[in-house]
């Protein structure tokens, strides 16, 4: 069954860090769609996912989500 995890991501600045974010995670098992705004600095994950591993992706990329 498919959820929404969000993460607060003060790092998102602009498109160029949605891209970024979005290639970052497509490969992750369970994640089966993001959607960033830029706005918001939010990052929406739908899927199956685990959120640790999620976290640890956007850290990896260099947008870690705030706690």
């Amino acid at each position: 069954m498919a959820n929404d995890l969000t993460y607060s991501v003060p790092a998102i600045h602009c498109e160029g860090c949605a891209a970024s974010i979005s290639e970052a995670l497509e490969p992750v098992d369970g994640v089966e769609s993001t959607d960033v705004d830029t706005d918001k600095k939010t990052v929406r994950v739908r899927g199956t996912a685990d959120d640790r591993v999620v976290r640890k992706v956007l850290a990896a990329a260099g947008y870690p989500p705030a706690p």
